[in-house]
């Protein structure tokens, strides 16, 4: 998934802006959530991608870390997963499983990328190795059925 949905511009401003761009990246996940439930599934899935990019920059952005910014970093890592297993979800529904693939390691690689950096927060820690529990339960079982069944035919 190396397409880039996001201007640079954009992507830019959401990295030296993160209080302002956790609001769009609400709007953006409630605008994606509205278009699947009307039915909009191309307009959904495109702005799927969207939030999902924009949740990274958020969670990529350099920020000072404190005991008072645990919270934030957390929303930004639920953010960022939860987006990524909607996404993940959407893209299967629409029988695109190889991306929807995709989605979950981009998940799981982005998650193990940035765990060093919150060495220091304990409970930012134990949440990104649940949720990579969790992307790894919901991954494997997919590959395991795929290989069980290609093995069956």
């Amino acid at each position: 998934m190396n397409v880039q949905r996001l201007c640079p511009v954009y992507r830019k401003w959401l990295q030296l802006n993160p209080s302002s761009a956790r609001e769009h990246r609400l709007a953006m996940q409630a605008q994606t959530q509205k278009a699947h439930q009307q039915g909009e599934l191309d307009y959904a899935r495109e702005l799927g991608y969207q939030t999902f990019e924009a949740a990274k920059a958020i969670l990529n952005a350099l920020q000072p870390t404190s005991l008072q910014k645990v919270s934030v970093v957390q929303e930004d890592v639920l953010a960022f997963s939860t987006m990524g297993m909607y996404l993940s979800s959407l893209l299967a529904e629409e029988h695109r499983k190889q991306e929807s693939h995709a989605i979950l390691q981009e998940c799981q690689q982005q998650l193990i990328a940035i765990l060093p950096l919150h060495a220091t927060n304990p409970s930012v820690c134990r949440l990104i190795t649940a949720i990579q529990h969790t992307l790894e339960q919901t991954y494997v079982p997919q590959i395991s059925r795929q290989l069980i069944s290609a093995a069956l035919h």
